[in-house]
């Protein structure tokens, strides 16, 4: 091999989906530096760093923060509603049938909707 010419290692590892190898080189600084870069978006893999930054040239941190926090009040509620359903039957409360569907159908699309906030919260990050 040429003294000017960089060798790149491919190194096949069996049974991964990712199955080759790349190793490289870099100076104390590049390394710093690199390491600035992931704390600057709050990664810690260095591997899905560099994975990420080779094959599409920039990262997507989507905070998704303000949905877990949505998430739980609705848990929160779905909780006490459900008590309130819980005893409504119990008291034989078949007057407000048609009102407890209609509260669990309303619910049920809460849910929905943070789901799909959750879904396209994670589409951003793939793209």
């Amino acid at each position: 091999m040429d003294k000017g010419k960089r060798e790149y290692i491919f190194m096949e590892k069996q049974n991964r989906k990712r199955d080759i190898q790349i190793v490289f080189r870099v100076t104390a600084e590049e390394k710093e530096l690199i390491q600035e870069k992931m704390r600057s978006i709050g990664m810690t893999n260095f591997r899905e760093y560099a994975r990420q930054m080779a094959t599409k040239g920039y990262i997507v941190n989507v905070d998704c923060t303000e949905i877990k926090s949505l998430s739980a009040e609705l848990q929160k509620i779905d909780v006490n509603v459900r008590q309130i359903l819980q005893h409504i039957d119990n008291m034989g409360g078949a007057a407000y049938a048609a009102d407890a569907e209609r509260i669990r159908a309303t619910m049920a699309e809460n849910w929905d909707m943070v789901r799909g906030l959750f879904r396209e919260a994670l589409n951003l990050g793939q793209k």
